[in-house]
């Protein structure tokens, strides 16, 4: 495991370099580099795996580098360490992939845990990668048998997905597949081979549920999407997303006509979005989303929500921003501007605007009141 320190800042690189315990978070060797030349030069002739980069200097900035990085080696993580707590820097590195920002000044402890924290993510993917590549290289039932650790690979189980057909739970099987792809693209395993079991994977569960409603698995398909093009939507996750929503609006529409009732409940469905708004904390999922996401009518989601939980949508949703925000105000040091685009908002004012409306005071006072209450506690 290799470092790259860039900044144009003499006295920051060396201190980093001498004073950050690197052995101890098994690093081998670490480079530096003053300027954004510099370190593309040391990327091309050396093997790195993480890069600490400050954001404003001469020439190229940090912000450009990190996009040239994640488009030439999108294998090496990009840690931004700088002095800078503007918003729209924060928002440009989140957006860019970076994988943390570091406010300065920061104690060499920190850094060791944000870098701790990045390598622990890279082994984690790594074992990933491995074990998607030996999925998609066996075939053999024996061979899995004897590969237990496989199971943690998140795989497409068509006999599982036919029984929650044959129970009318469409929803459950739409989300599992999208949480799938969405799952290999971040880790990186989103292959053609990868998404063709998936695929057959879904054609098995629906082969399943026709036969047990006595109806044609090609009354799923018409001249919109064939089934032809089911087989071949393996192409990429967004085709087979909307291969999989066709074919099981046409199985819901099916089902209706014999008259059958769906057994994904109201509780069930406000459930999942409950689930999915927390997984998705750093995105505004509009009502209407929401509604989608669960098959509801918007309106009548927006009823059913505030019986379940007592509160509007939009209410519920500022809440729990609100919270989680509250939550890296009191519990890190992280900018404010960072926590902002953590809990979806792109614009720090607006941001601003409904904390304050949320506590009574702006992010800012609220971490000194917080900080200043559990000094006086001790």
């Amino acid at each position: 495991m290799n470092v790259l320190l860039v900044d144009d800042q003499e006295k920051i690189l060396e201190a980093t370099k001498k004073l950050v315990d690197w052995e101890s978070l098994g690093v081998a060797e670490v480079f530096t580099a003053d300027n954004a030349a510099a370190a593309r030069r040391i990327l091309a002739s050396q093997a790195v795996e993480i890069v600490l980069v400050d954001i404003e200097m001469p020439g190229e900035n940090g912000i450009e580098l990190q996009k040239w990085i994640a488009e030439e080696y999108p294998q090496t993580a990009c840690i931004f360490l700088t002095s800078h707590a503007d918003f729209g820097y924060a928002q440009e590195a989140i957006r860019g992939g970076a994988f943390d920002y570091i406010l300065q000044p920061a104690s060499f402890a920190e850094i060791e845990k944000v870098v701790g924290r990045c390598i622990r993510r890279m082994e984690e993917k790594k074992q990933i990668l491995t074990k998607a590549r030996q999925y998609d290289d066996s075939l053999s039932g024996d061979y899995l048998a004897n590969e237990p650790n496989l199971a943690k690979i998140r795989r497409p189980d068509g006999a599982l997905w036919g029984r929650w057909l044959i129970r009318q739970d469409t929803a459950l099987v739409k989300n599992q597949i999208e949480n799938l792809c969405r799952l290999a693209e971040e880790e990186g395993y989103l292959t053609v081979g990868y998404l063709q079991k998936v695929v057959h994977a879904f054609l098995e569960a629906c082969s399943i549920a026709c036969y047990e409603q006595k109806k044609n698995l090609s009354d799923l398909f018409d001249e919109r999407f064939t089934y032809e093009e089911m087989l071949h939507a393996c192409s990429s996750a967004e085709k087979l997303c909307e291969g999989v929503e066709f074919c099981l609006n046409r199985y819901q529409n099916l089902i209706s006509e014999n008259g059958g009732d769906t057994t994904y409940s109201v509780q069930e469905r406000i459930a999942e979005i409950l689930r999915y708004l927390e997984e998705n904390m750093d995105r505004m999922i509009s009502r209407r989303e929401a509604a989608k996401y669960v098959f509801l009518n918007e309106d009548y989601f927006s009823r059913m929500f505030r019986k379940e939980t007592g509160m509007g949508y939009k209410e519920y949703v500022l809440k729990q921003k609100m919270d989680y925000a509250g939550k890296l105000l009191r519990e890190t040091k992280m900018p404010v501007a960072l926590v902002a685009s953590k809990v979806g908002y792109e614009n720090y004012t607006n941001f601003t605007q409904m904390f304050r409306k949320s506590t009574g005071m702006t992010p800012t006072d609220y971490r000194k009141e917080t900080l200043e209450g559990g000094k006086s506690e001790n």
